[in-house]
């Protein structure tokens, strides 16, 4: 037993920060290169803000600095690229209502990454455009200045150093642009754990599309909060007043007085501020409630990643305040009804202040207690006594009807389970808004005798097919009901391969949940951080009139063999999320070193709602009718229903008092919200092109699939690019009621040549003939190209026929275009990369660059291969011009006299030109 002398904790008082962005002169005011206007009024609200921030935190000016020669990379699926917002990122209805093209207005946007013409000069070092804007100075001295050369102001690490040395946790974002440097620097500061606020008012942009997405996506994927410059400004004169109060009283506080632990080996480990004022307050006697609300407010916003840079060692564990006739109550086995909106008993609520009402009540006991990052919600409850000791369930959490439950498997069972799953699994790489989602998917259900299966509806591009309950999910599924009290029928199954791999915050649809159940994540593999974030009341007017501008949020730790029980009424008021892991490894705990980082989740939950064998008909909780035999056709597509399910959703994304009977009581029929036509692609070049040529030629709208073929994970280290997807053939999916499906290149083109070609009906039979012919000898000419070693010989004589074909028509195969053509270009195209020698074949030389510039086909390609294409096209052209040349020099060498030679002189200085282009191409 020791005694815990308070005045021997050391304190760390963690700051903040307002970080203004690129308010430069080649942004700001007369002359400059890229003005940044809009709204009006944000340059007044930043000057406005500026001075009462300075006393709460450190003002930090950040300005970006071009470097010649170095061209920025972003949105692209690489390790040194950035994000921000262009045109391309918006969604489709915003983006076709936008004037103009967009490309030019991206391209000047994106000042790091390419120079128009006018702008070589924009953001120079040391010049008058790179400097803050004249309407800012002077700039005091206590600021910082800040040069960056990325979009990101966290890219280059600088920051991050300085931000860590002066215990900044909480950053404010201002400046411009909104959709260029304030969401790349929001981004990568929610990888790196800070609390963001963005200060919407103080926001320059040019585009207010391209800002109110930038926003939509910040919110989304790092949580950050959106507050205007006058409601911040009276967050800090709240906190000033507090201060004020806290330095009056402070000598009035009482004196400390000790605590007992239950081992004399046990020592502390401060991971934050956070953590020494939870010591603090339960070593000392309780601090006035106005106070103590003030400070938890406080504390709320640093979430903090920064440690004390005290001994790694383990948390202390102490008797905390408990009465021992007061035994704790169980976790209920149900949550209340989706629609309820009437409060858990207080008694069964853990706050920090019922934590603290009783200081001088302690036991005596050895009774746990484990030391945490608290939320006013959060308290120090102690572990179970007498419960069966395989599990073990920790503090209710959020709106009490949540727990964590530790060992949830049996030791026999729970051994190598985690692999047991990765390699039992069909994993799908999934894409939603233009991007790959973070992590691998797989959706397992009970299917029913019939055939039916419940489906579970949310917001997303496209979800996975669902397939019967594996053999060891079934067994975990049996463990997880027991402990429920209520069966389960439906699990999502998501791989997080490594710290990267997150999930954005939201709140569980219920739609199709039946009520009264809980939502059952289990964890296997590395231990990762589910944040509790509550959802901002939709009735605050500002940080005065409401509880605080800051929302008050938990974590739980999901450690291996884990499950987090939530109830429908934490799900109703919260958030919760799996956020990015940029810490150092060494920086992290065995636990969350542990299976190489990789951690599986399966949550399971109780599904009401029902499609039937063919996926054509639905029923259930969520749909318009309740009963089988009453079932309805589904709904796909954009349709009145299918927009109204969709702000529903965000209603309940939003919405801390969600009213499920109002919202979702008619019901829904829609399955999905999406009713495209989709390509599944296969990564094989020649029949990809092919059928994106045919689809485009044709006019058929199509999307690409965004989820890719279905894989078992490779024995190995689960790193993020292991393993390949395996090569499949290319699919087409229709958008009839069948859904009707088409695999393999030549299948699909028959298919589409047949229902959607425009003169299907005007075909001969001579003219199928010579298509279907020539689709196969296109196949022959691949066929010799691909033979390893190569030889010229064959394949110049196989040209030789194509070369006869474009001389009898307009087209390949005739004077409209066809099956041929599409079958035929993509091999030219292949070809064309690393043979041109058109000598004697000028006739399929035309053919091919007329058929190169065709839309349809140019829309196949890359934008990079588009100049490849064009270049190579040239250097046709021009290798023909040389042999024509040629051939004329040898005939003027034959003849006699001065005009003779006057020509052949001619004659070869425009070859000797000619070459040198083909040289510089």
């Amino acid at each position: 037993m020791f005694e815990i002398d308070e005045q021997t904790i050391p304190f760390i008082r963690t700051r903040q920060a307002l970080l203004l962005l690129d308010l430069q002169n080649d942004f700001i005011g007369e002359g400059s290169l890229l003005p940044v206007e809009k709204p009006s009024s944000y340059i007044d609200n930043i000057k406005n803000l500026i001075e009462p921030f300075r006393p709460s935190g450190d003002i930090i000016w950040i300005c970006s600095v071009s470097t010649e020669g170095v061209s920025r990379i972003v949105n692209q699926p690489r390790s040194d690229s950035e994000a921000i917002i262009t045109n391309k990122e918006l969604p489709r209805p915003r983006r076709d209502v936008l004037p103009g093209a967009g490309s030019e207005e991206d391209a000047a946007e994106a000042f790091l990454t390419v120079q128009p013409e006018g702008k070589e000069h924009m953001l120079k070092p040391n010049s008058r455009g790179s400097e803050i804007s004249d309407r800012f100075a002077p700039v005091s001295a206590k600021d910082l200045v800040f040069n960056k050369t990325y979009y990101s102001a966290f890219k280059d690490g600088s920051l991050v150093q300085k931000l860590r040395g002066k215990f900044v946790t909480e950053i404010y974002i201002a400046g411009a642009l909104t959709n260029v440097s304030v969401f790349a620097t929001a981004m990568d500061a929610a990888r790196h754990g800070y609390a963001i606020t963005i200060v919407e008012d103080c926001l320059g942009y040019r585009s207010k599309a391209r800002h109110e997405e930038a926003l939509r996506q910040l919110r989304a994927y790092t949580g950050c909060d959106v507050i205007s410059s006058g409601e911040l400004i009276e967050c800090l004169q709240k906190q000033k007043k507090v201060a004020e109060r806290k330095t009056t009283s402070k000598a009035d506080d009482p004196p400390a007085t000790t605590v007992t632990a239950p081992s004399s080996t046990a020592a502390i480990e401060d991971d934050s501020d956070v953590t020494i004022q939870l010591l603090r307050a339960q070593i000392r006697r309780a601090k006035p409630p106005a106070e103590l609300e003030a400070e938890a407010k406080k504390r709320e916003r640093a979430k903090s990643k920064t440690k004390s840079r005290r001994h790694n060692t383990k948390p202390v564990e102490v008797g905390g305040p408990s009465s021992p006739s007061k035994e704790r109550s169980p976790t209920s086995s149900k949550s209340p009804s989706p629609d309820s909106s009437a409060s858990p008993n207080p008694v069964d609520k853990p706050v920090v202040k019922a934590a603290l009402a009783c200081p001088e009540t302690r036991s005596t006991e050895k009774q746990e207690f484990q030391v945490k990052l608290p939320s006013e919600k959060e308290t120090l409850e102690e572990m179970p006594n007498g419960e069966d000791s395989a599990t073990v369930d920790t503090a209710k959490l959020c709106e009490g009807d949540t727990t964590v439950i530790h060992k949830l498997l049996p030791e026999e069972l729970a051994s190598g389970i985690f692999e047991k799953i990765r390699d039992e699994i069909f994993w799908q790489k999934m894409g939603h808004q233009g991007g790959e989602v973070p992590r691998l998917v797989a959706v397992q259900g009970q299917i029913e005798e019939d055939g039916s299966i419940p489906t579970y509806r949310h917001p997303a591009d496209e979800s996975p097919a669902l397939l019967t309950f594996s053999p060891t999910v079934e067994v975990i599924k049996n463990i997880v009901e027991k402990r429920l009290g209520h069966p389960v029928n439906h699990a999502l199954i998501q791989f997080y391969r490594d710290g990267n791999d997150n999930i954005s915050e939201h709140s569980d649809k219920t739609l199709d949940i039946v009520p009264n159940t809980f939502i059952a994540n289990v964890s296997l593999g590395a231990q990762r951080t589910m944040v509790f974030r509550r959802k901002k009341s939709v009735k605050s007017a500002g940080c005065i009139d409401s509880q605080s501008t800051t929302r008050e949020s938990c974590r739980a730790a999901l450690p291996h063999n884990s499950l987090c029980k939530m109830g429908l009424e934490t799900n109703k008021k919260w958030l919760h999320g799996i956020r990015p892991d940029k810490r150092m490894a060494s920086e992290k705990s065995e636990a969350e070193l542990a299976y190489d980082g990789g951690r599986i989740s399966l949550t399971f939950r109780h599904i009401g709602t029902y499609l039937d064998k063919s996926q054509q008909k639905i029923w259930g909780q969520g749909a318009t009718t309740k009963r089988k035999q009453d079932a309805k056709l589904v709904i796909n597509g954009d349709t009145p229903q299918s927009q109204e399910m969709l702000q529903a959703f965000g209603k309940e994304n939003h919405d801390s008092n969600f009213d499920w009977h109002d919202i979702y009581g008619k019901g829904f029929d829609v399955l999905h919200m999406s009713n495209s036509k989709k390509l599944y692609l296969s990564g094989d070049f020649i029949s990809d092109r092919r059928v994106k040529f045919i689809l485009n030629e044709y006019n058929i709208p199509w999307i690409e699939a965004t989820i890719s073929p279905s894989f078992h994970w490779k024995k190995g280290s689960s790193t993020v690019d292991n393993p390949a997807i395996p090569e499949t053939p290319i699919k087409f999916v229709d958008n009839d009621p069948s859904k009707t499906t088409v695999e393999g290149c030549m299948p699909i083109m028959f298919y589409l040549e047949a229902i959607y070609c425009p003169n299907k009906d005007c075909r001969s039979p001579a003219h199928l003939a010579r298509h279907y012919t020539r689709f196969e000898q296109a196949n022959t000419l691949l066929k010799i190209w691909q033979t390893a070693p190569f030889n010229v010989k064959p394949f110049r004589a196989e040209l030789a026929k194509w070369n006869i074909y474009a001389q009898e028509a307009e087209y390949i195969a005739g004077d409209d275009i066809g099956l041929a053509d599409f079958a035929i270009m993509p091999v030219f195209e292949m070809a064309s990369e690393k043979w041109s020698d058109s000598l004697g074949f000028e006739p399929l030389a035309e053919y091919w660059k007329k058929m190169s510039q065709k839309e349809s086909f140019l829309k196949v390609l890359p934008k990079e291969n588009v100049e490849a294409l064009q270049n190579q096209a040239s250097l046709c052209a021009m290798k023909r011009k040389i042999n024509t040349l040629t051939k004329e020099k040898l005939e003027i060498e034959g003849s006699a006299g001065q005009s003779s030679a006057e020509a052949e002189k001619d004659n070869g200085k425009e070859i000797e030109e000619l070459s040198d282009g083909i040289a510089k191409l």
